[in-house]
């Protein structure tokens, strides 16, 4: 009890009366564009202490009390930059209301997600989340992409930046000239507009889902979707409605994103034409679909990049 009202971050004191006992030198690096290797540019040393950081990762906790511990006081820092490794370890002290732009969040949540230090993470999510507005969403998306070295943390960030363009502009085409504007791959625009949406009228789902259903409950006639279709190089958003699905037996070794064999939905376009689509078993990954811990072992069907149009 007497240490949750400990602040930390006095520590970080060279005059806090408990001496460091462990340096980091940070090495700052970038590419040779002609002979292709790492320069140095810069470096720095940033001291802490062993057991703080052993609390909060279980990463430095390995590092320095683990069975392959090392006796080493002195440990290389490379792949970050200074002021990054600087802040991330602050915040670990607890220290806050510190001032971090866009570039800086993604370098402590690529250091919280090697060391594996989830409130950091999460932390740092919800900043960037926070920052996204129209002229800085390219930016992000691109970061995330091709920064985040998570597969299933940039994915996040570039469902926040769909939400974002769902909240500002809705789920129609709206998003997809704004994305196409801004000059983006296909492929990124097909990452962000896998959303799911906000107000949901079909189920008592999380904020937003992907027009998927568990097999024991399939989409009724009437309910309103969106339907992606990639035409080119463009991506159409199409306004539908469910008219029929068709179930079928679901093989027990099938895997998530294949074709059920006799399963279809069919689609009425708001055109007046009819499009018929294969069922697919979805995944059960709950950034997927609307989700909840008793259907956590439930089949999920859908015909994919599908999402709901709500009110």
């Amino acid at each position: 009890m007497v240490l949750k009202s400990v602040d930390f971050s006095q520590f970080l004191s060279e005059d806090s009366g408990i001496p460091f006992d462990i340096k980091f030198e940070v090495i700052e690096e970038v590419h040779d564009e002609f002979t292709k290797e790492k320069l140095e540019v810069d470096r720095k040393t940033v001291e802490a202490h062993r057991l703080l950081l052993s609390a909060a990762s279980p990463v430095f906790k390995q590092q320095f009390f683990g069975k392959m511990r090392s006796s080493k006081h002195h440990f290389e820092i490379k792949d970050t930059n200074i002021r990054a490794f600087e802040l991330f370890i602050q915040i670990i002290y607890g220290s806050e209301n510190l001032n971090l732009d866009i570039k800086v969040m993604f370098e402590i949540l690529d250091l919280a997600d090697f060391y594996i230090i989830e409130p950091i993470k999460g932390k740092m999510i919800d900043a960037i989340r926070s920052k996204i507005t129209f002229e800085n969403l390219k930016t992000i998306a691109d970061a995330a992409s091709t920064y985040m070295h998570h597969e299933e943390l940039a994915s996040g960030i570039l469902k926040n930046c769909g939400k974002f363009l769902q909240n500002n502009l809705g789920p129609s085409n709206q998003m997809i000239d704004f994305l196409q504007d801004e000059l983006m791959e296909p492929e990124l625009i097909d990452q962000i507009i896998n959303l799911k949406c906000e107000n949901c009228d079909y189920f008592a789902c999380k904020n937003g889902a992907l027009a998927t259903f568990p097999e024991h409950k399939p989409l009724r006639p009437g309910v309103k979707v969106y339907k992606s279709l990639r035409i080119g190089a463009k991506i159409e958003m199409l306004e539908c409605s469910i008219s029929k699905v068709s179930l079928a037996p679901i093989p027990p070794n099938l895997l998530p994103n294949r074709k059920i064999d006799g399963g279809e939905i069919v689609l009425a376009v708001s055109d007046g034409s009819e499009m018929r689509l294969p069922l697919k078993k979805m995944s059960n990954n709950e950034f997927d679909h609307w989700y909840s811990s008793p259907l956590s072992s439930v089949n999920f069907l859908s015909t994919g990049g599908m999402i709901f149009r709500c009110k």
